[in-house]
């Protein structure tokens, strides 16, 4: 089962009553200045005596009045359709929508304005055609005009261009309409209508990631060797002097009288959990390096292709959270049709929040992944509490590979297959919190507003820890 649902309704029209907009009300009719104007004729031609105003008067009033019932009228019985041809995408591809707006009443449409909130990421070939929100610089709007007949539908086809990995929601809609002269408009706003499309992050070779074709876990003399889930107890034995301690069955002993050890069942399956590090600094004040995590996104990705393709049973967790979710994620090692779809789709909803420390995630993670499988440990850094939960899970009998992302090779640790797959980009250089004071003007300028926040907040605790002559 996917993370999202594509299945919503496609076509819907709208209410017959929408909600009034801010020209169609009765207020609007008695505030609209050519009401106002026509008083003041009336009165002047009642006071002068004059019959021609008068039938001005009447003329200015029923246009007036008509355009009003027009304006009630217009957004009536309209249809405004999305149709995307499929929700899943790859970065770099083109694809077209359709749209299509179909008018269901004799009252025809003289003007129709449809701003479509749209993601710059997804958006058309063309940049300068969706207008860049003054709110969210990654928000923009898609407007088309239209003038429909009675009973008349338009469709219109648009080429969109994937930019970025994500999960982004189209929509919502906005509709303005109003009367042929202009005199009153309506406006709503389609609330429901969201469609949600799902970039993943891109899929490369192992050769291109740096990574040998064959082998590249070291799992492949592994494949024939019997191991033993702790999770499956198949018996129990007698103890013998190479048993571990942990395996012994305290209540079979109670009872026996002798020691006794579980006999687990074994398992043959290649299984291959990819553990991402979602940090993409050590020092969290930094924020986010967007590339690194783009980048640790395709590894996985490609990672997950791979050991899928090879016969592996592949899962995933990450210290990360998807996007509108606050907690992080797992997904248990599985080679089923669907898993990775599953996998592609956790990673282009991977946020920027990270849920905790990778070394203390891992150690609270360790007891729910299957016993035998290769973690797979993906990070942009390393430092001394990651190495020594590394080294911590390598003699609890596990089975680890690391890769590091960072531009600093990762230094050598026995029993552990090291990869080093440096990122292209060069990382972003800020100031140090050490370095500056705490004044929000010595900030530099270029830094996004989550910086600025992390990066004062670290100053703050600095100064703080100075004062209380606390060396952390």
């Amino acid at each position: 089962m996917g993370f999202f649902d594509f299945e919503s309704a496609e076509r819907a029209e709208l209410s017959t009553q929408p909600i009034q907009g801010r020209g169609d009300t009765l207020r609007a009719l008695l505030d609209h200045r050519w009401l106002n104007f026509a008083v003041i004729i009336f009165f002047i031609a009642v006071i002068g005596q004059i019959t021609e105003l008068l039938a001005v008067v009447a003329f200015m009033l029923i246009i007036v009045f008509v355009a009003w019932l027009w304006s009630r009228s217009s957004l009536r019985g309209l249809v405004y359709v999305r149709r995307f041809p499929y929700r899943r995408f790859f970065p770099d591809e083109q694809f077209d929508i359709q749209i299509t707006v179909e008018n269901r009443k004799l009252l025809p449409i003289s003007w129709l304005q449809v701003e479509d909130e749209w993601p710059v990421h997804i958006g058309p070939a063309n940049d300068s055609a969706i207008p860049i929100s003054e709110d969210d610089p990654d928000q923009g709007y898609l407007i088309n005009t239209y003038s429909l007949r009675w009973y008349e539908r338009i469709r219109r086809h648009v080429t969109l261009e994937t930019r970025q990995r994500g999960v982004f929601q189209i929509g919502p809609a906005h509709l303005l309409s109003g009367d042929p002269f202009s005199l009153f408009d309506r406006k709503i706003k389609l609330e429901d209508r969201h469609e949600v499309v799902v970039v993943y992050p891109r899929i490369k070779s192992l050769p291109e990631l740096g990574l040998p074709l064959k082998d590249p876990f070291g799992d492949h003399r592994v494949q024939r060797r019997l191991f033993e889930d702790p999770n499956r107890t198949m018996g129990i034995r007698d103890y013998a002097p190479h048993d571990s301690f942990r395996h012994v069955h305290w209540k079979a002993t109670a009872h026996t009288g002798a020691l006794k050890t579980r006999v687990y069942e074994p398992t043959r399956s290649l299984r291959t959990v990819l553990c991402l590090n979602v940090a993409t600094f050590e020092r969290y004040w930094r924020g986010v390096w967007p590339a690194m995590l783009e980048y640790e996104m395709e590894v996985a990705a490609s990672l997950a292709s791979w050991g899928l393709a090879n016969g592996h049973s592949v899962g995933m967790i990450a210290n990360g959270t998807l996007a509108h979710a606050d907690q992080p994620f797992r997904i248990p090692p599985g080679r089923n049709a669907d898993q990775l779809t599953n996998i592609l789709q956790a990673l282009a909803a991977v946020s920027y929040f990270v849920s905790s420390n990778f070394d203390r995630f891992l150690i609270e993670e360790s007891p729910r992944l299957p016993w035998g499988a290769t973690l797979v440990l993906i990070t942009p850094f390393m430092n001394e509490a990651i190495a020594a939960t590394i080294l911590r899970l390598r003699d609890s009998g596990r089975r680890l590979v690391l890769i590091g992302l960072g531009k600093q090779e990762p230094p050598p640790i026995p029993g552990v297959l090291t990869y080093h797959l440096p990122i292209a980009g060069d990382e972003p250089q800020l100031p140090d919190p050490d370095d500056a004071g705490t004044g929000e003007a010595e900030l530099p300028e270029n830094l996004t507003p989550r910086q600025r926040y992390l990066l004062r907040r670290a100053r703050e605790e600095a100064a703080h820890a100075a004062e209380s002559g606390d060396p952390a």
